[in-house]
Order: C-alpha cells, then structure tokens, then sequence
C-alpha cells in the first residue's frame, strides 16, 4: 500500500467513524420517540417493512453503482458504511432488548436490592452498586464473563440516569454501544483489507458481508459482550497486520491493548494468539539470524513490552476469581448438567457433530434451529442457521416466508463453501511461492529507525508473514470452533457468534473469486457465487422485514 493509498484510507476511515457515532447519537434519540421505537408500544411491522425496504433499496443502488463504475471508491465505502448503519439501526428501533438474545437476562431496577441473571443482570449489578460482584461470579449466570462490555454498558446506563433518562429506556438503550461496536466492525474490516493488500476497486465488495450480514445486525442489538469482543478481535488482526509492515514500538503496543481488552471483554478473543505468536517466532529466527546485536534487542525489547502490557490486562479477571473465588475460567458447572438440558450433544458421535452433513441433516425444509440436539446437533448445520436467524425457531411462519428463508440458507452454504475453498487455496499456495523467494538478507536499519524501535524488512518477508498469519488464524479458529463444541456439548456452542470473525477470510475469499475467477469454467463458479453471496445477504433481510419475531 503506497503513502497515498494510505492517506485515503485514513480519511476515509474518519468520515465513516464520524458517520457512525452521529446514527447512533440519533438512533439513541429516536428511541425515546414514541412514533420511532417498539419501546412505546407503537405497532411496529409497517415501519419494519417500510424501513427496510429503503435499505434494500442502499443495497441494490450501491450494487447498480458499483457495476457501472458510477461511485470511486471512497463513496462507495462510505455508502455501504450509511447502509450497513440504516439496516443495524432499523433493527435496534424495531426489536427490543428481549428479542433474540444470547443470555441476556433482566433487570429489576435501581431501588431494589434484587441481583439478576444474565448479561442484563450482570450490568444492572455494576450500574447499581458501583462495582464488580463481591460474591463468587460463577454462582450467577453470565457474571462469569470479563467485566469489560457490562462496566462500559453500567457508565452508559449512569450517564442516561444523570441526563433524567428514564430506566426502563435507559436500558433500552443498552443497544446503542452495541450499535456503534457493529458499525466500528465496518470500519476496521476497511483497515483489515487494505493491510491484507486487497486491490482498491475490490474493497466495497469485501465490506459488503460486515455490512449487511443478518447476524452483525442482530449483534447490533444485542446486551452481551459478543460484538464488542469482535470488534476488538478485528483490531487485533489489523494491528498485527500493520505491525507486520513497520514492527514499531508504537504497533506492539496497539496489538497488546487490542488483544489485552479483548480477553477482559471475552475470553475467546485471544483466539488469534497462536497466530500471533507463530509470527513473531518468525520475526524472531529472522532478527537471531540476520540482524546485528542492536536490532535483535530492538525484537526482543518489543515482545517484552507486549507481554508486560497484554498479559496483566487480558488475565486480571481470571486471577480476581482465582485468587478471592478459587474458581477457574469456563462456563460454571450448575450451567452444565447433561440431564436437565435437551441441547445436550455428548452422546452423539464425533462425525454427526461435526462431520459433513447430509442433505437430511441441513433441514433445509425448515432452516431454524430447533435448540434440541434430539432434532439437529450437526455443528455445521446449527452455525449457518443460527448466522441467518440466531437461535430462533418460528414454527408459525408462513410458507412463502419460509420458502425466501430456504433460499437464503442454500445460499449461504454455497457461498461459504467457495469462499473458504477460495481462500485457504490461494493462501497457502501463496505462503508455499512466498516461502521460495525469501532472501535471509535483510536490509539494515538506519541508526535513527533503530532508535525509534524500527525493525525493517523486505517486501517479500512481510507478504509471508502477513500470509501465514491471516491463514492460520482461520485454520486455527476452525479447528477451535470445532473443539469448543466437544468441550461444551450443546447445541448452543455451535452458534455462529462463536465463528462471526470467520466473515474476514469469507470477504477475502470473495475478492479473490470475484478477481482470479474469470475464464472458461471458473467464470461459471465466480457467477454462482456472485448469485449465492447476493440470495443469501436479501434473502435474509427480507425474512427480518415480515418476520413477526
């Protein structure tokens, strides 16, 4: 990426997060308005409909605009930033904080003394008492969590009370971080593609899946800690990424922050440090092997600095309970009793839980999840129903419906199906020709980069590193995903909320499709999907548009 590039990505990157505060802040008015948001009762399926016809209409003008080369790409980010937030905030006005929640909880109310449930429990906890919980976390479901989303969610719901913002509204509002986090993701998805070195006409259509992908505007209105842990999540892949090209103090220190509040958000953000830690073994060898004793100091000093700053920020919270509560980390066990739960999976086989699933297995004559392990525990089956419509069953839906549902479902499966066949081809192909061409001469820093903490490489090992990275990183969060669900044996492990960083390599496998794919046969897939990728995304949306949840 050359400087300027580099100049319009920033500016870009700025308007877009000045746009997304500024819905938001509306958003927040609006859903004191009684003509605006389900909070005050108002019927709500005509506004549903109406709104997001005007977003579909975003979608389907960008895409007109794209094809015919009537936007730059600058507008063409920018739009898909606008309607990617219309889509979220329709959904945040429209659904409220009960409507398809991942143990969310309730709240009782400042003047009780009554301690709750669940992520809304565990906020209302800190919002009332002004701390975390002085009794042993694990005893209450969801306190377990890192306290970093509830305590920013606790200030927030402080600040609406101070501002006279009536409670039941102020938690209504819970939405609005969640809303900017979703909306922050677009942004930092921008960053990722750059620094993955993705071609600047083909960057709208790697945003397109963070954009308008139905779970990123569930996660939009959600209470719980997922969307802020992805968020983070991504800013640890763009940092890395950056890093990889100037391996600056500056840099270090941004990946240690990212992945540190990542960990005190939720756990599983740390998902990407095996990745993490294979590059800098590489960066290491390469300093031992090659670098003067100034230089390799420089690497080493670097490392020092992220462990001193990752590690008592990511842990804090696991050695608080260890050492008040002697509990370790995981998922309490009163959460955990086989008998009393029908989404129990431990006695099926390793295959049908996460084996390739037979037609029979994907329902595709009703793409819900059933919650029961008895009607579906395929691990694959459960995350692409889940990413469409979380954990949702509306057994009184309509056929027509139903019938978009499916198309969207199939649709969905065909694409990811491509795009990470696409994608781990093309990157390990390209990790096996980069591997090649390395020349272990790498060019000596000047006295005054090496004073600023510089350590320099060729353009050919920062491809490599940065392939490696972006490649294990996903082969690695598979292979986790995949272990999780025999950790935890129920069907609600298979959740696409665990995989939702997975969208970053489907976008990459996208560009590359839509860029490599372009002869005889291949032009045939590429259409297909194109097609699949468009019938999934619309598909979907139309479903929440009738959808009376």
């Amino acid at each position: 990426m050359n400087t300027k590039d580099m100049g319009y990505s920033d500016k870009t990157a700025k308007k877009a997060v000045i746009m997304i505060l500024v819905m938001a802040l509306v958003t927040a008015i609006l859903q004191g308005n009684r003509f605006t948001a389900v909070v005050s009762g108002i019927p709500k399926q005509p506004q549903i409909t109406i709104l997001f016809l005007i977003g579909l209409f975003s979608i389907v003008y960008l895409a007109f605009c794209i094809k015919n080369k009537k936007m730059d790409t600058e507008k063409s980010v920018l739009w898909i930033v606008w309607s990617g937030m219309l889509m979220r905030i329709f959904y945040v006005l429209f659904y409220d904080i009960k409507t398809l929640q991942n143990d969310g909880g309730f709240y009782t109310g400042y003047g009780t003394p009554d301690i709750n449930n669940g992520h809304i429990g565990y906020i209302e906890y800190i919002y009332k008492f002004h701390h975390l919980p002085s009794m042993d976390p694990y005893e209450y479901f969801g306190y377990y969590h890192p306290p970093l989303h509830h305590i920013i969610e606790a200030i927030w719901v402080s600040v609406q009370r101070f501002l006279h913002v009536y409670e039941d509204l102020a938690f209504e509002n819970l939405q609005i971080p969640t809303l900017i986090y979703s909306g922050l993701c677009m942004v930092v998805m921008l960053k990722i593609l750059e620094e993955a070195g993705a071609e600047k006409k083909y960057i709208p259509l790697g945003m397109i899946l963070f954009a308008y992908h139905p779970r990123m505007m569930v996660l939009a209105g959600s209470v719980n800690n997922d969307i802020l842990a992805l968020l983070l999540l991504l800013t640890t892949i763009w940092r890395v990424l950056v890093w990889i090209r100037s391996k600056t103090y500056k840099n270090i220190i941004l990946i240690a922050l990212s992945l540190g509040c990542g960990m005190i958000t939720k756990l599983n953000t740390a998902i990407c440090a095996f990745s993490i830690a294979v590059v800098f073994l590489m960066a290491l060898i390469r300093a031992f092997k090659n670098g003067n004793l100034l230089l390799r100091r420089n690497i080493l000093l670097q490392y020092v600095v992220f462990g001193v700053i990752c590690i008592p920020i990511g842990l804090s919270y696991i050695v608080r309970n260890l050492v008040l509560f002697s509990e370790k980390p995981g998922i309490p066990s009163p959460a955990l009793i086989p008998n009393e739960s029908v989404m129990y999976t431990g006695t099926y086989s390793v295959w049908s839980i996460i084996g390739i699933p037979s037609i029979a297995d994907l329902h595709i004559e009703f793409p819900f999840h059933p919650i029961s392990a008895e009607a579906m525990h395929n691990t694959w089956a459960i995350m692409f129903q889940t990413g469409l419509f979380a954990e949702a069953y509306p057994a009184g839906m309509g056929d027509s419906l139903v019938s978009v549902a499916q198309i969207a479902y199939v649709s969905s499966i065909i694409a990811a199906i491509i795009t990470t066949v696409v994608f781990i081809y093309d990157y390990a192909s390209r990790m096996i020709r980069e591997a090649g061409k390395i020349k272990y001469s790498l060019p000596h820093p000047t006295d005054e980069e090496l004073a600023k903490g510089v350590y320099k490489t060729d353009t050919v090992v920062n491809h490599l590193e940065r392939t490696v990275f972006l490649l294990l990183t996903y082969i690695f969060m598979l292979i986790s995903f995949s272990l999780f669900v025999f950790k935890y044996p129920y069907t609600c492990s298979s959740d696409f909320r665990y995989m939702t960083a997975g969208l970053v390599f489907t976008s990459l496998g996208f560009i590359i499709a839509v860029r490599k794919m372009n002869k005889g046969f291949w032009r045939f897939i590429r259409l297909l999907l194109v097609t699949a990728m468009a019938a999934c995304l619309v598909g979907s949306l139309v479903v929440f548009m009738f959808w009376e949840i």
